[in-house]
């Protein structure tokens, strides 16, 4: 089947892997001059892992990724409030984000990636689907896969009323060197009236860390913010909040306001099908936006490997529209929680927390786990 991939994100190019070796012709077009990913750390939990099995992307992953078998909830005087245990049996880990596109790209020959080629137009029709380029020729395929973010060309043609809906809250990030944390393997986040700070470590003593803090959409005040800003904020912090700041280099902090979009009823349309942030982008209180975009790429893969062509769209659909409606509703409701700023709210807030069994927390990601791969 001659398939056409647009976007050379991280679930674009695992479909690719998975597709091309399945011995279809797939070409993945991408708009941009080259093939890389915006952000620091990122993480890849034991849902996908599991999912892979025993393909060799998963021992790739694994080789690149520090293992973390814990996430701790603190308030901003580093009292624990919750501490989960992921999920036995799994293997859930952070890395580099440029170091998790560059081992999925390892999977993809360079002779079918195309860059420079942005798409403008989506001719979608029973037996076949037509991409129109700004710059290059026409070309028609089999199937179309919609892997091209957030603010998707593909799902724009199937969905034009569905638009990236801001959550209230702005990131900054970044990655600090030499962290030596006292626990490689347990990922923290504080939270406070005056934002919410996580430290996520990573392999070779790298930490990828997150502030997250209440704005109006392209916040003028905060695209100001550097690092001496960030500083005086959260100066009241645990030393372990105050010694990443203060290695953190003055340039290389990411802003970035968040959104998400509101589920979609299909991902599927004749011969054009959405994956990852095209089908169901979704807020980072989770973890899960490359895991679900991997995930996608699996069970597609799965599908049509199983089932024929219509069928195996069908099954495709049936089983990640609701299932990763389900991670952007939970992902949403948990970042509302954490974002609370009215001091009374958040001490009653951190109470119920601390109140709560570790293990009942835990098994609110447990449907994770839960879902077929075909």
């Amino acid at each position: 089947m001659k398939i056409a991939i647009v976007g050379a994100g991280i679930g674009g190019l695992t479909a690719a892997a998975l597709l091309i070796e399945q011995g279809h012709e797939v070409k993945v077009f991408e708009k941009n001059n080259k093939v890389s990913e915006v952000g620091a750390g990122i993480g890849i939990g034991g849902n996908v892992i599991n999912k892979l099995n025993n393909h060799d992307l998963a021992k790739g992953l694994k080789n690149i990724g520090q293992i973390i078998d814990t996430l701790q909830v603190r308030d901003e005087k580093g009292k624990i409030l919750s501490a989960v245990k992921l999920k036995d049996k799994t293997v859930n880990l952070t890395m580099l984000r440029q170091d998790l596109i560059e081992t999925i790209q390892s999977y993809v020959p360079s002779s079918n990636i195309y860059l420079n080629h942005r798409i403008n137009k989506l001719e979608n029709s029973p037996l076949k689907v037509t991409l129109h380029f700004e710059e290059q020729q026409s070309e028609a395929f089999d199937l179309c896969i919609g892997a091209d973010g957030i603010h998707s060309i593909a799902r724009e043609t199937l969905y034009p009323e569905s638009k990236a809906e801001y959550q209230g809250y702005t990131v900054f990030r970044g990655l600090v060197e030499e962290a030596h944390l006292e626990d490689n393997n347990v990922a923290k986040e504080y939270w406070t009236s005056k934002g919410r700070v996580g430290i996520v470590p990573l392999l070779n003593n790298q930490v990828y860390w997150f502030i997250s803090i209440n704005a109006k959409a392209d916040d003028k005040t905060l695209k100001g913010f550097g690092k001496p800003h960030l500083q005086a904020r959260f100066n009241h912090f645990p030393n372990e909040v105050r010694q990443i700041l203060d290695k953190q280099s003055e340039t290389d902090i990411l802003l970035h306001d968040i959104y998400d979009i509101k589920p979609l009823k299909s991902f599927v349309d004749q011969r054009v099908v959405l994956l990852g942030d095209a089908a169901h982008a979704t807020t980072p209180n989770m973890g899960q936006g490359a895991g679900q975009a991997m995930e996608d790429a699996v069970v597609l893969a799965n599908c049509l490997a199983t089932y024929n062509f219509e069928e195996a769209l069908q099954r495709y659909d049936n089983l990640r529209v609701k299932h990763t409606k389900k991670v952007i509703t939970k992902s949403r409701s948990i970042g509302k929680i954490a974002q609370l700023q009215n001091r009374l709210i958040v001490a009653i807030r951190n109470k119920f927390i601390q109140l709560m069994p570790n293990s009942m927390i835990g098994k609110q990601t447990h449907f994770l786990y839960k879902t077929k791969s075909k």
